[in-house]
């Protein structure tokens, strides 16, 4: 997280918060905090699955 700064909360929801931030390079992004309620639960379904369909995707915002 030290390449980013966090500028203002974007938004929150059930599994996360989502910030507008800036990187080193100056670009603006949004960041993803996703929030663990318990340690031995781990990352929730959810969470997987978003992962995984982004990855899945080609662009140059993502």
């Amino acid at each position: 997280m030290r390449r980013y700064h966090k500028m203002e909360k974007v938004g929150e929801g059930t599994y996360g918060v989502v910030y507008k931030a800036q990187n080193n390079h100056g670009e603006i992004c949004a960041l993803k905090k996703i929030r663990v309620e318990e340690e031995d639960e781990g990352i929730p379904s959810t969470a997987i699955r978003e992962i995984s369909l982004l990855k899945e995707l080609h662009h140059p915002n993502i």
